[in-house]
């Protein structure tokens, strides 16, 4: 008899069905779980606020969110009433996720420049 077949013995249905739903747990824990990007940060104003002022929030989210977020190599312009937000692929991913998790991805416009 082998060792997986000795474990299952043991386990019994009980054990079986314990580990499959721990499984489950586990795996719906995983991908479902969604913590703060960068602690410590909260944003001033709201969406509707920077929708009418994009030089604000522009310079909140190059001066204040992205340092906290580490996400160093992007650029940020304002062009009309969005944030254009262009990096390297890493860079601007980074930035992109601190960025949406904070404020409506319509403020924004991310462009990736090749490296």
């Amino acid at each position: 008899m082998g060792t997986g077949q000795e474990f299952a013995k043991k386990l019994g249905v009980g054990g079986a069905v314990a580990v499959l739903v721990l499984g489950i747990i586990a795996t719906a824990a995983m991908f479902t779980a969604r913590g703060t990007p960068v602690k410590g940060y909260e944003k001033p104003q709201t969406d509707e606020y920077y929708a009418q002022h994009p030089q604000e929030l522009c310079a909140q989210v190059e001066d204040v969110l992205l340092p906290m977020a580490g996400a160093d190599g992007v650029e940020l312009t304002v062009d009309g009433d969005k944030v254009v937000v262009s990096g390297g692929q890493a860079a601007l991913h980074k930035a992109r996720m601190a960025i949406i998790y904070y404020y409506d991805e319509a403020l924004f416009t991310f462009t990736e420049v090749r490296e």
